[in-house]
């Protein structure tokens, strides 16, 4: 979907809408309206500048100086879906709509309510702002992902090609079509629209995974080698590159060059060039009963989604934030089916269409989930626990949402404010260090709704065996990494064990056994597994940066959790 430049393209001065009935302006009006401008130009800043609690503090004023101004509650609703409350942004474009309906309005409704995993109601939005506007290709191609989303791909192909007609210089509508190609199983036609998306936008990095992906299944490994190490190079910190590129290196019999590619992968620390702190990727994981050994895989059932294992790791890491820091938390959360992977029938030529159409079923509904956004002011112990308290009760609310038959997913990512040298005890330069993140890659596009399609990448060859001459332990750390990314603790945790049971010296295996743990919720474990990944290597630096974010003291008795 299109991304925030959307909304602020339309957001230039507005005014409240005139009819013959509407009575003559008073001096006190004229004034509101000219402070409602300021207001809404303000907020449209920050907008842009993704300051949105600022953004929302401007546009809740202009509403109220202006409550016959749609735009003024359109732009509202946008800052308030980028804050997470959702809820009221729902609210604001519902009385936009009242005072003014047209395909903005129709269309943003319809992104809440996709949000929200309602999909017959969104798909009606859609076609509504449709309606208003059958020229505008982002309407299009939300109602051919609404259409894919309930198993009518030829719908949703139809829909997709419409918004390459109407704007085929925009990366996102080829990248979409180029999809619906590859899930019909029409591969070149689908490596055709994403080569389109690559040459419009060169670091679309998505499109370059999923057309090495093609390459690869057509048998040009080399090309297909390319793009992986090109989709590396582009996100460092994408595990989903990196288990992409080295599968296939370990396929060719190179096994020097998989290893190094496998040392980025299990980066539960890497340095954050842009000031902010990436904490780790938790998938309702809860920590294991004290019988079970540290490092091995638990005979206990998986916990129920959003169990308490997620907010258990948000709890101990917002505890671990010094008192006398800012910081913000950033949530995004995924409610997905759980992967179900099926081994590759070599003539089955990849086509996602004959696979369905075998089995008897038609596709699962897409993910829902939504991304929140949290303040922690700086405090005492006593306003930290509060404030901790506030984010864990919101997210217990959101948490309780999920489908019953989901698996719940959660990225966090916290921001530090910068500290002064005082309050750093003199040294400005001591930063934070990150947790692993399967897929750290930014939002490029702007998305407003962030799926979880990346997972095919890992789910198409996850199940594959090991060609013969590939190197047998390092192959089951690939594995280990496959499963680690779909947030499968339990089954990463036994393929690094293979690994280990094979090679006992591999540095690699216990990292990505530390990395099962930290998904699971078992520190002590991740610990034990750094502290030996680093007595095989003592220069071994993911570990190392490991150490040092889960030894971390907590600053309030929320880590004694």
């Amino acid at each position: 979907m299109r991304g925030l430049a959307l909304v602020l393209a339309l957001a230039g001065p507005a005014r409240a809408a005139k009819t013959e009935s509407t009575p003559a302006q008073t001096y006190w009006d004229r004034i509101m309206e000219a402070q409602a401008l300021r207001d809404m130009r303000e907020g449209a800043v920050a907008l842009e500048s993704k300051r949105y609690e600022e953004a929302l503090k401007y546009l809740a004023r202009a509403a109220v100086q202006t409550p016959t101004d749609p735009m003024a509650h359109k732009m509202l609703g946008t800052a308030y879906y980028w804050t997470g409350r959702v809820d009221l942004a729902e609210t604001e474009f519902k009385e936009a709509l009242k005072l003014g309906p047209d395909a903005q309005g129709h269309l943003l409704l319809g992104i809440v309510q996709a949000w929200k995993g309602e999909n017959e109601p969104a798909l009606a939005s859609f076609l509504k702002a449709a309606e208003f506007d059958p020229t505008r290709a982002d309407i299009q191609m939300n109602v051919g992902s609404i259409e894919e989303g309930r198993g009518r791909y030829q719908d949703a192909l139809e829909r997709f090609r419409r918004a390459v007609e109407l704007d085929g210089q925009h990366p996102l509508y080829r990248f979409q079509l180029g999809m619906a190609f590859k899930r019909l199983g029409r591969d070149e036609e689908a490596a055709s629209e994403l080569r389109q998306a690559i040459k419009l936008f060169s670091g679309y990095q998505d499109a370059i995974l999923e057309l090495g992906s093609l390459e690869e299944h057509a048998g040009r490994q080399s090309a297909s080698k390319d793009l992986f190490e090109k989709a590396v190079r582009l996100k460092e910190r994408d595990a989903v590159a990196r288990f992409r590129l080295a599968r296939l290196l370990l396929a060719s019999g190179r096994k020097d060059k998989a290893r190094d590619v496998l040392r980025g992968v299990f980066r539960l620390t890497p340095a954050d060039t842009g000031g902010g702190l990436a904490l780790a990727v938790a998938y309702g994981g809860t920590p294991p009963p004290a019988s079970a050994q540290h490092g091995k895989p638990s005979d206990a059932p998986e916990p129920e989604p959003g169990a308490g294992g997620a907010l258990d790791v948000v709890s101990r890491n917002l505890a671990r934030v010094p008192l006398d820091q800012e910081a913000v938390l950033e949530v995004n959360l995924a409610f997905v089916s759980k992967p179900k992977l099926v081994k590759k029938v070599k003539d089955e030529g990849g086509s996602l269409r004959r696979a369905l159409e075998a089995a008897g079923k038609v596709p699962e509904q897409p993910a829902s989930g939504g991304h929140k956004e949290y303040q922690l002011p700086a405090g005492s112990r006593e306003e930290r626990r509060a404030a901790i308290g506030r984010v864990l009760e919101d997210l217990k609310k959101t948490l309780a949402q999920a489908p019953a038959d989901a698996e719940t997913r959660v990225g966090m990512n916290l921001r530090f404010s910068e500290r002064s040298a005082a309050a750093a005890g003199g040294d400005a330069a001591g930063k934070a260090k990150v947790s692993y993140q399967p897929r750290d890659v930014g939002n490029d596009l702007g998305l407003w709704v962030m799926g979880t399609g990346w997972m095919g990448l890992i789910e198409e060859v996850l199940e594959e065996a090991a060609p013969s001459g590939a190197d047998s332990d390092l192959w089951d750390v690939v594995v280990g990494i496959g499963y680690s990314a779909l947030g499968d603790a339990g089954t990463a945790a036994a393929a690094f064990e293979r690994a280990l049971a094979k090679d006992p010296g591999s540095e690699l295996a216990y990292l990505g056994r530390g990395v099962a743990m930290v998904i699971r919720g078992d520190e002590k474990g991740a610990i034990e597994a750094y502290k030996k990944a680093i007595s095989i290597n003592p220069k071994n630096k993911a570990a190392a940066e490991g150490l040092e974010w889960l030894l971390r003291a907590p600053t309030t008795e929320e880590a004694a959790r």
